[in-house]
């Protein structure tokens, strides 16, 4: 089962109250880079930590509330304690509402706990995993007891779409994360994951698209395939390369398919919907997409010739269902 970090910024999550962050912001939780830690950085009230940190003494506890990009359902947790060794949280738990923003500034959200407490060791990941996915959340309650730092949170889950995001035109981006869309297998991911292809705007960074390891055998391509969260008839296609200058693929191919699994089975049949089209540096590529208009596909494969990286895909077309 593929995942993603509901928790992440680059989804637009953020925090949207909080007890105390004294010593570190609470905000620092939902970084996507790992956490980090420099012997000689102090602030004007004490060591510069990356992730969370209240203030000592706290006779109740402090909490934390984090609004996720997307509501989703939640498969696990990672409640990570790197570099606090001394002063880590000792116990955490967490509690979710599905609610709007204004009732959970109001107080009028409900929450529900989903972790009951648990101890958290120094300077460590903590992996919490679920038979089965919770219903779709929309806000999470990190409670620290009684008081400390946590590095990072990952919430691995689905989005569950609450409404569905469409353009001007009236298409919709039928792999966006924000639709549900996912990345759910591919050939290589030896610098950043496919899963960034499908994340809000046009990233900050090389790293947060997709980008394979150099090959070496002839006739080489490297491949993703992306579950549409919104299964559709495509219409138009964006392939996106800002910033991969000396490493896009030269040639690119886009195949759509039908299937009711996650990852569609080794003889799935695949239907050209982009032939071989070379792509150019740190630019914004846009096709008609070919095939037939009266399918309603469930993935596309994206292939690269013969690897490279690439920021973003939009699979823009019209939902088979409203």
């Amino acid at each position: 089962m593929c995942c993603v970090d509901l928790a992440s910024v680059s989804l637009g999550s953020k925090i949207v109250s909080f007890s105390d962050e004294f010593f570190a912001e609470a905000e620092n939780m939902l970084k996507d880079t790992e956490a980090v830690f420099l012997p000689e950085e102090f602030t004007e009230r004490g060591k510069w930590m990356d992730g969370w940190e209240t203030r000592r003494h706290n006779k109740k506890y402090d909490w934390a509330i984090v609004q996720l990009g997307y509501a989703g359902a939640i498969y696990g947790f990672d409640i990570d304690t790197s570099h606090f060794t001394g002063n880590h949280a000792p116990v955490v738990s967490i509690e979710a509402a599905n609610a709007t923003e204004a009732d959970v500034r109001s107080g009028k959200a409900q929450f529900e706990e989903i972790l009951p407490k648990v101890d958290m060791n120094p300077g460590s990941h903590h992996y919490f995993v679920y038979s089965a996915p919770t219903k779709a959340y929309t806000h999470l309650r990190v409670n620290n007891y009684p008081d400390g730092g946590i590095a990072r949170l990952r919430v691995y889950g689905q989005v569950v779409p609450q409404t569905i995001v469409a353009s001007a035109d009236g298409l919709v981006d039928l792999a966006f994360v924000g639709n549900g869309g996912r990345a759910v297998a591919c050939s290589n991911q030896h610098f950043c994951s496919p899963s960034n292809l499908l994340l809000p705007g046009r990233g900050k960074t090389m790293g947060d698209g997709w980008e394979t390891r150099r090959s070496r055998t002839p006739n080489h391509n490297d491949w993703a395939i992306l579950k549409l969260g919104v299964p559709g008839y495509v219409d138009k296609v964006e392939f996106d390369t800002k910033q991969f200058c000396g490493n896009f693929p030269p040639l690119v191919t886009l195949h759509g398919t039908v299937s009711a699994e996650d990852v569609p089975a080794a003889d799935a049949q695949w239907t050209e919907l982009v032939g071989g089209v070379p792509l150019t540096a740190d630019a914004q590529h846009y096709f008609d997409a070919v095939g037939p208009k009266d399918v309603a596909f469930t993935h596309v494969k994206f292939t690269m010739y013969p690897d490279g990286g690439i920021k973003r895909i939009r699979i823009n077309g019209r939902p088979a269902s409203s």
